[in-house]
């Protein structure tokens, strides 16, 4: 840990020849990858479904109306069906299979993912440890400092997305915001974020915060629409551009996290040695890079700049997909004013009754004859705190409910890693890749009355929580390798909720014929219209 700062904070571009010696075999090669990612499967257990009158892939009628077509294909085929959809051919997987796909480790989310996009490349110029395929690092940081931590944490992300939400909005009348995603929510999800993970000392640096929204930024343009057609071409320029130092717009992210963080880390050092002197205890500061630098060995980082990869890891996983959602969340409200009041007079009866318990708890105080105490102190009646926020629950089936009426019907796709045979007798080999059809489980009978409608209070009243992943809920996926971080991003995106009806009565979306377009947006897509705000009074 003592030489931590002082091993390798600098950048050392890599020289011409690494360039252009991957650039070289790009072009020799490219032909063979583009007629490799076309080639069909020719797996004979599993139909191909049929295709339209003349179309020759599915993507058209896919994209012209999802539900009918999937409708067609499990009519017409079952649960397990092949199709051409991205310049693949992918076996969709449907209903009670779905757990399978999951629970299975012979498939892997991750190694698809890679196969379409050149993923891999581009986390792993980020890092210089954990670069195992399927390596947990990320996952262990969530999973033990993050998610069981939410409570001391909720403050500081309050507080910061009110900040924010000031500087970027503030009190209006029937203001329009165009881009809400851009102009208003990058900033209030980056703010609250770089707080909770580099702290207030690096936070406050305004290339920080730049840093967390555009590395965001080239991160969707690797991702890209995860609902476009793919091309090996495509794969094969993005794992060169990542894996050359000259080439990778990462190495400046990192960069300013190393230069940010470097006179925090000596000073905390500082103060920590001091109170060791002293002979007392060094109050740790409540941060994740406080808490990678204590677990070091731990987690087997190599340097600063290791650790700042993996910062920034964190940030790509929070920051980006937080802020899409949060931007449709907005759009939500605005879709269904309706349910704005009633939203509204659960945040005012939650925290009626906090103030109400915080009251009781200091006349009980004075009565024995004891100090109120700070934790008492009347000024934080009504904080949003994490307690609150969990009992607002008609938000928390808002939020669960979007989730479950947005989302791709196609995602999530797996890789087969070795044959791997289905409990209905289906065989997916080696290379296959299992897409996993959400409508089965999303609009299953099984979610309640007219599951092709919007309805926000479809989960009030039962264990059914935003957070609750399940083979009837699967934005965050199942079992083992369920998104350890949907705790907190279900937190904020509560959180924002709260703030938005609190501050604005009415939300409004700016050019109205759009709105079933914008509700069934993919994430990354362009928002088509934007949002007028008005201010409660």
């Amino acid at each position: 840990m003592l030489g931590l700062v002082s091993s390798s904070s600098t950048l050392v571009a890599t020289d011409a020849f690494k360039v252009i010696l991957p650039i070289g075999i790009g072009f020799a090669s490219a032909a063979f990858l583009t007629m490799k990612i076309v080639t069909p499967n020719t797996d004979k257990s599993i139909q191909m479904a049929s295709l339209r009158a003349g179309d020759s892939t599915h993507d058209d009628e896919y994209t012209d109306d999802q539900d009918e077509f999937l409708a067609r294909c499990e009519e017409e085929y079952g649960p397990v069906f092949n199709i051409l959809l991205l310049n693949k051919t992918l076996t969709v997987v449907s209903g009670r299979l779905i757990r399978e796909v999951f629970m299975n480790e012979d498939f892997s989310a991750s190694d698809a993912i890679d196969e379409f996009t050149g993923m891999r490349a581009f986390m792993h110029s980020m890092i210089k440890s954990n670069k195992d395929v399927d390596n947990r690092i990320i996952h262990e940081v969530v999973r033990d400092n993050i998610s069981p931590n939410l409570p001391t944490f909720t403050p500081t992300i309050v507080e910061q997305l009110e900040i924010q939400l000031e500087k970027c909005l503030g009190k209006c009348e029937e203001k329009l915001i165009e881009n809400p995603l851009t102009s208003v929510l990058q900033e209030m999800i980056a703010g609250a974020m770089a707080n909770v993970f580099v702290g207030p000392e690096v936070a406050k640096s305004r290339k920080v915060i730049n840093t967390f929204i555009t590395c965001t930024a080239d991160f969707g343009k690797v991702l890209g629409n995860s609902f476009r057609r793919k091309s090996a071409w495509r794969t094969f320029t993005t794992r060169t551009k990542y894996r050359t130092s000259l080439l990778n717009p990462m190495e400046k992210h990192i960069h300013v996290l190393v230069e940010a963080t470097t006179p925090v880390i000596l000073e905390r050092r500082r103060l920590e040695a001091e109170a060791v002197a002293a002979g007392q205890d060094y109050i740790r500061p409540n941060d994740i890079l406080q808490r990678l630098l204590d677990n070091f060995d731990k987690y087997n980082f190599v340097d600063q700049e290791d650790v700042c990869g993996h910062l920034l890891l964190l940030v790509l996983a929070s920051v980006h997909t937080t802020s899409d959602t949060s931007t449709n969340l907005l759009y939500y409200l605005a879709a269904f004013p309706q349910y704005q009041d009633q939203l509204y007079a659960e945040q005012q009866e939650v925290l009626d009754g906090q103030q109400r318990e915080r009251e009781e708890l200091r006349k009980k105080r004075l009565e024995a004859g004891e100090e109120v105490g700070e934790d008492l102190d009347p000024a934080h009646d009504r904080d949003l705190t994490a307690a609150a926020i969990k009992k607002m629950v008609h938000m928390d089936s808002f939020v669960r409910e979007i989730f479950r009426y947005r989302t791709e019907r196609l995602t999530l796709t797996h890789r087969a890693r070795r044959d791997v045979t289905l409990s209905n007798g289906m065989v997916l080999y080696k290379g296959n890749n299992a897409i996993i059809n959400m409508k089965s489980a999303h609009q299953s009978p099984d979610q309640g009355e007219d599951v092709a409608e919007f309805r926000p209070w479809r989960f009030v009243g039962k264990p059914k929580a935003a957070t609750k992943a399940g083979s009837d809920f699967l934005p965050f996926g199942m079992g083992r390798h369920a998104c350890p971080g949907r705790f907190l991003a279900i937190q904020q995106l509560k959180t924002v909720g709260v703030l938005m009806i609190s501050k604005y009565s009415k939300i409004q979306i700016q050019d109205p014929s759009k709105t079933n377009k914008v509700l069934r947006s993919r994430i990354g897509e362009p928002i088509v219209t934007g949002l007028i705000f008005t201010s409660r009074q």
